[in-house]
């Protein structure tokens, strides 16, 4: 299992692309953080790691958008595993109802979105980062999960298509600044079968997110991905498969973005 030896925190790891990213990574030997608000889904999460072969998970309540949670996170990383060597920013949020056209939008929304979005990434590589370098041995990964929405435009909603659009442009930051040491890539995923995506589609009154992501999914060449799609994509970026691999964007879209 070539994660061995290795401890992973995946933030918003209790369900969706986070909770399977968790699984495949403990699968293939990583011992797992499940970085999450969601206490009693992240610590059933992390029992069915540990009860299951290869490596062994520890759930952490964290709020990203808040530093000392997330300083928290890392500190119970080190604490129960001894080290952090991969850091997946996966946890975001999007919301039709914050979210809106540039000439529209409020402060509201903005701290809202790019607090979990953008800040919650900074936040986690400025505590994961000193404790990767502090091994000593150059395994440092860094995976942030952004959206083709930093690809491409998503109509009426600006904030949070700039928020991933600015955490593409974060990796790269962190990819040069921080080489050899540590790798940081980021992907790019389309429309996935996840809860949020089911919330959206179940959007009521003006909204027109659920025709667009129906009409998306009917575009997409491989259709909707799963969660696991994802997850085995952050896991070739944690190993060292990926290793002469950084401060990339790879969409992991069906082929969305390739048309």
């Amino acid at each position: 299992m070539y994660l061995d030896d290795q401890t992973a925190i995946v933030t918003g790891g209790a369900s969706g692309i986070g909770a399977a990213t968790c699984r495949i990574l403990a699968e293939r030997g990583a011992d797992v953080v499940v970085a999450d608000l969601s206490a009693e889904e992240g610590e059933g999460l992390a029992e069915s790691i540990a009860g299951a072969d290869g490596g062994d998970a520890s759930f952490v309540e964290a709020d990203v958008s808040d530093e000392d949670a997330v300083a928290g996170m890392v500190e119970h990383a080190e604490k129960t595993f001894g080290s952090v060597d991969v850091l997946v920013n996966n946890a975001a949020v999007a919301s039709q109802e914050a979210d809106s056209r540039i000439t529209e939008f409020d402060d509201d929304a903005y701290e809202f979105l790019t607090g979990v979005n953008l800040k919650g990434p900074m936040y986690a590589a400025k505590h994961a980062i000193p404790a990767m370098l502090d091994t000593g041995d150059g395994t440092g990964v860094v995976v942030n999960n952004a959206s083709i929405a930093a690809l491409i435009a998503e109509s009426g909603m600006d904030i949070y298509t700039a928020t991933k659009g600015a955490l593409v442009s974060l990796t790269r930051s962190i990819a040069v600044e921080y080489a050899p040491d540590i790798r940081a890539n980021t992907i790019c995923p389309g429309v996935v079968e996840t809860p949020m995506l089911e919330a959206a589609m179940e959007s009521e009154g003006d909204s027109d997110i659920p025709d667009t992501m129906a009409s998306m999914i009917e575009e997409t060449p491989l259709g909707i991905a799963e969660p696991e799609d994802i997850g085995r994509a952050i896991a070739f970026l944690a190993s060292d498969d990926a290793a002469f691999v950084t401060g990339s964007t790879i969409p992991v879209d069906g082929g969305y973005t390739a048309q």
